[in-house]
């Protein structure tokens, strides 16, 4: 499955990401930077074809993002950090972990940055059926909505466009085919319970605003 991010373009801010998928590395190597005696025996491998990560891609296209929001911080959405900027502002659930655990398994995909950025859900107001949600912005055109199981910390975000509204579910909803079946995120989440609540909740808001559209963490 691809590993999908997503840049948003804000008339008056700039470009952002929304995750920041693979790194370069996963060209030549299945398991990309991430090293520990845990990491043959428990993580997935993957594969990047050249010149597709995202780094390259924005370097091509001659764009200079001002910043990353993160749905969480699993290592297949956070390896791409190493070949972007260090100098930008990252965001992320302030209840997120982040797995990068010594000597079992770890990529140090965060390593030069500065900051991470928390995003306090549990402040954030109510916009049934999602969830707690927070403007990021300020102004309605990105909202950061929990969306706890997948991880600990997960958030969707949805953007209000001038073209279009589009949830990004993250792994919340991997997969058109997981949506269509109505059956969570399996495995490596956190909470298998909540991850189906979630679930739950981006299908009931699907059928509310069949207007807008979905993108899932990992289907095109």
């Amino acid at each position: 499955y691809p590993v999908n991010v997503n840049l948003i373009q804000h008339q008056e801010l700039g470009s952002y990401l929304i995750d920041a998928g693979l790194d370069a590395s996963y060209v030549h190597n299945p398991l990309g930077s991430m090293k520990g005696f845990m990491v043959k025996g428990r993580l997935g491998r993957a594969t990047q074809d050249p010149n597709t990560d995202i780094a390259t891609i924005l370097d091509r296209e001659k764009v200079r993002i001002k910043g990353v929001f993160l749905t969480h911080m699993h290592f297949d959405h956070t390896a791409g950090v190493l070949d972007l900027p260090k100098d930008i502002p990252y965001f992320v659930s302030k209840d997120e972990p982040y797995a990068n655990f010594r000597f079992f398994f770890h990529g140090d995909h965060f390593a030069g940055v500065d900051e991470i950025y928390d995003i306090d859900l549990a402040a954030g107001i109510e916009l049934p059926p999602l969830g707690k949600s927070v403007d990021v912005f300020g102004d309605g055109s990105l909202w950061a909505i929990s969306a706890n199981g997948h991880s600990k910390g997960q958030i969707m975000y949805f953007v209000n466009g001038i073209e279009g509204q589009i949830l990004v579910t993250g792994d919340a909803c991997n997969t058109r085919y997981q949506f269509d079946t109505g059956v969570g995120p399996g495995g490596f989440s956190s909470d298998l319970e909540q991850a189906q609540e979630t679930l739950d909740r981006i299908i009931a808001f699907k059928e509310q605003y069949p207007e807008v559209k979905l993108v899932y963490g990992h289907d095109l």
